[in-house]
């Protein structure tokens, strides 16, 4: 769950499209770099823990931060290049505590301008998508922590945009 903080870190090596690092660690230098802006899902209510959980994967495996912009771009590469589906993705989105309580803190109107700036971005990743071998899964099996990022994203044929 994002909070009012200073901005992230960008540049981090979980971002570069070839990194070395592990799904694993990807995941702790993005923790790390989103202290007292991101809560770990171990800190969250079991019922949110599993959404944010997938969702912090998506925005290391995707390469993205927690900028608003970064947001929407996750959301956006979640619904386009994951296996969640789009109801299973909006059902969360509307239901969960957590992510309503993110949805009223910012305020719809916020969201869709920076929606609208996305645009660009937004199109990018629907050609990306449809170039995709194969969905991205929304609960990475066992054994993909300890893959490096590279190897994850040559299979999956995910560009970080």
């Amino acid at each position: 769950m994002q909070q009012a903080a200073t901005a992230p870190r960008t540049g981090l090596q979980y971002q570069r499209q070839d990194s070395a690092l592990t799904l694993d660690e990807g995941l702790a230098e993005y923790y790390a770099a989103n202290l007292g802006r991101v809560t770990r899902p171990a800190d969250l209510p079991p019922k949110s823990a599993a959404l944010f959980k997938s969702h912090d994967t998506c925005h290391v495996i995707f390469g993205l931060s927690t900028t608003l912009a970064d947001e929407t771009m996750a959301d956006t590469r979640t619904l386009l290049s994951c296996d969640v589906g789009w109801r299973r993705y909006t059902h969360y989105l509307r239901t969960d505590a957590q992510a309503k309580a993110l949805f009223a803190e910012l305020g719809w109107a916020r969201v869709a301008g920076v929606t609208l700036a996305c645009l660009p971005r937004i199109a990018r990743a629907a050609i990306e998508a449809l170039r995709t071998r194969k969905r991205w899964p929304w609960v990475p099996p066992e054994g993909y922590g300890g893959r490096s990022l590279a190897d994850l994203r040559r299979e999956y044929r995910i560009r970080v945009i």
